[in-house]
């Protein structure tokens, strides 16, 4: 980890998925669900499923592709099925412990804070309400908005433009692809919300100005942590 004394933020731009609240597990938990309903197939085999570049990994037509190319019988019609799968998911997504707080922090220092996601913008929506985070966000962008999806620079340019802000901009999150590779590039501080990333075996070789294990650690790093704390 660098060791280079960074000035406090003019904004923070955060992953949402993974970053601030758990995804993964719900999704895989919501595979769970869809098995168990069908009484067949396997939880792990489904959500590999979602891996495929054939769709987005939101798009529920990798349940349906499963379905069809499993040869398995469904006890209910499809759109029965999907809509089990994204009200188990939802039902999973929990923020990380301390984001509560710690947001609740920077954004009584007026630190202006937005959300880049590659979720649609009703799936953001949704999982920022489900966590009640969305009051601490003056922005949230989507590649509905800015028409490109990470590590494309285009959504996290379209943010500073929402928040109004120039200066030093931090980004963070679990992705080194999809964040702190671009967010390096674009002269970010770039914080790697490790505990987060599931997929870390396929990282590309990239050095983030910071690494996180916990959420709340990121007030102790240099830049954030000689702002003042109350409470």
């Amino acid at each position: 980890m660098q060791k280079i004394p960074y000035n406090i933020p003019d904004a923070i731009l955060f992953d949402l998925d993974n970053t601030l609240c758990t995804f993964i597990d719900a999704k895989l938990a919501a595979c769970r669900a869809v098995v168990e309903h069908l009484g067949a197939g396997d939880e792990n085999e489904l959500f590999e499923y979602f891996l495929r570049p054939v769709h987005s990994f939101e798009d529920n037509h990798h349940i349906l592709d499963y379905i069809d190319e499993k040869k398995i019988t469904t006890p209910t019609d499809t759109s029965q099925i999907t809509r089990l799968f994204e009200e188990v998911k939802i039902a999973h997504v929990t923020p990380y412990p301390g984001v509560h707080e710690t947001l609740s922090h920077l954004s009584g220092q007026g630190i202006k804070m937005a959300v880049v996601t590659d979720a649609s913008m009703p799936q953001a929506i949704r999982r920022l309400h489900k966590c009640n985070l969305a009051q601490y966000f003056q922005a949230v962008v989507t590649p509905d908005k800015s028409g490109r999806s990470k590590p494309d620079p285009a959504s996290f340019i379209l943010a500073l433009d929402e928040l109004q802000v120039s200066g030093t901009i931090w980004l963070v999150g679990d992705s080194i692809r999809r964040e702190v590779l671009p967010g390096n590039q674009l002269g970010f501080v770039t914080v790697y919300a490790r505990y987060g990333d599931y997929f870390s075996c396929n990282n590309p070789d990239c050095s983030p100005s910071y690494i996180i294990d916990r959420f709340p650690d990121l007030l102790e790093l240099e830049g954030l942590n000689s702002i003042k704390k109350t409470g």
